[in-house]
């Protein structure tokens, strides 16, 4: 598949550069495979004025949607009562599938989703507004900014909800900007009214990623204006951030923000917004929740059948940064067996999935014992020492058993690896297999520690 061939430049504007791609596929192969080569790339090009890319899927762009809602004095926006009939308008542009119900739930998110919920069940609570869901690229944001919407749109379809990116409201502002400054008064009116009518009269606001909004310090003002009049009216905002507000550095009034800054910059109007708001974030995934991810991303992918379940088991092995890795992943072997037939069984998928580290590299008992002691957080010189404890004994077993299987080295030079004798190595292997036999928990560690080293 001619990846690249796909790929539209749309122009380099406050430091993003702007791609854009057909299809979601595109956008994440690109992000998982070939997002470094295009930072370093464009930082090449650009120079120092380059700060990040940004890919836009290509489809038909829907306006914000006139929904009518019907004004009230609680702060709190009640339900629409079941016999009102809502007005007839245009659905949000959201991805069907980033619904609370596809979302997939673990330590590094449960938070930040409950907080989404809540927003939901009270949209503009006080106690709760603004929202900020903050977290590096790919953990989720933007499918929880997404939630709410589609979430909001199914049970009130009475009130307006504006969901933008923040390169869009960006756009928007400037766009406004350049009107005025070219003194095309009618446009600047026709733009100022726009702006009002889609973000002002709004009832509920998501704005996705405005981080990207640093350079811009108008933009970051008309933001802050947009977040004060909104919540003084009991509307909800929800704001999404790749880090918390103690991350940035605060702009004084009339300061410009500094091009070669290492700390991000944002005015002291919209950060005083965001240190004041309740802000919950995601974190990198951890074992289960990539286990429940792959379940959910790979229920259309044709695994063999009697194999799915340690599939699942042998792809959430490796730590993953974020959600858009494992998606690439997955996406890699369902093209591999569109495109060439490969049968998607566990032998295969290993086969497939080999990291360049280790392809052709034969095993050592130094870097499985390097491995063991890593998975059980000791230093690897406890497995060769005297110590006998559980903490020291149990991986010690493992890396022994191990470099046993995976090895062709003889039962001395493994016990000489951990300063033991043979006999001591065979009673070792025998102790832990009868372990394994008896403990399912141990078994499944050993073999969690066998499939890492695999990839």
């Amino acid at each position: 598949m001619a990846i690249f061939d796909a790929v539209g430049y749309e122009g380099f504007s406050d430091g993003i550069v702007n791609l854009t791609v057909p299809d979601t596929f595109r956008e994440t192969w690109l992000n998982s495979h070939y997002g470094d080569l295009l930072r370093r790339a464009f930082g090449e090009v650009l120079g120092p004025e380059f700060k990040d890319y940004r890919i836009r899927l290509l489809a038909p762009s829907n306006p914000v949607p006139e929904m009518k809602f019907t004004p009230r004095v609680a702060r709190v926006m009640p339900p629409v009562k079941k016999n009102v009939v809502a007005p007839k308008r245009k659905k949000l542009s959201l991805y069907a599938n980033y619904t609370f119900e596809t979302f997939v739930e673990g330590e590094c998110n449960s938070t930040a989703l409950r907080a989404c919920e809540t927003v939901v069940e009270t949209p503009g609570d006080m106690g709760m507004n603004p929202l900020l869901v903050y977290g590096a690229s790919g953990l989720g944001k933007t499918h929880l900014l997404q939630a709410i919407a589609a979430k909001l749109q199914a049970t009130r379809p009475g009130i307006k909800i504006v969901y933008r990116a923040a390169y869009d409201f960006l756009r928007d502002s400037v766009a406004m900007a350049e009107a005025s400054y070219a003194g095309k008064r009618a446009l600047y009116q026709e733009l100022k009214e726009k702006f009002k009518e889609n973000y002002a009269d709004c009832d509920v606001l998501l704005v996705d990623d405005i981080q990207l909004l640093e350079k811009g310090v108008k933009c970051q003002e008309k933001l802050a204006m947009l977040i004060k009049i909104l919540r003084s009216q009991g509307k909800q905002v929800v704001l999404s951030c790749d880090r918390h507000p103690s991350a940035f550095k605060k702009l004084q009034d009339g300061e410009s923000p500094a091009r070669d800054a290492k700390i991000p910059q944002l005015s002291a109007n919209l950060l005083s917004h965001l240190e004041n708001c309740v802000a919950v974030g995601l974190t990198e995934p951890d074992l289960n929740t990539r286990m429940g991810l792959i379940r959910e991303k790979s229920k259309n992918i044709p695994f063999n059948s009697d194999d799915r379940e340690e599939i699942c088991r042998f792809l959430s092995i490796p730590p993953r940064a974020n959600v858009r890795l494992i998606e690439g992943t997955l996406n890699w072997l369902r093209a591999m067996h569109t495109m060439n037939g490969v049968e998607l069984s566990l032998s295969c998928i290993k086969q497939l999935l080999v990291s360049p580290k280790n392809d052709g590299a034969v095993l050592t008992l130094k870097n499985i014992s390097e491995t063991v002691a890593a998975s059980f957080k000791v230093d690897t010189v406890v497995l060769s020492s005297r110590r006998q404890d559980k903490g020291a004994s149990l991986p010690r077993k493992i890396a022994m058993f191990l470099c046993r299987e995976l090895t062709t080295e003889s039962l001395q030079e493994v016990g000489k690896a951990f300063n033991r004798d043979y006999a001591t190595v065979i009673a070792a292997i025998q102790s832990l297999v009868a372990l394994m036999g008896k403990d399912e928990s141990v078994a499944r560690r050993v073999q969690d520690i066998r499939y890492m080293l695999e990839t």
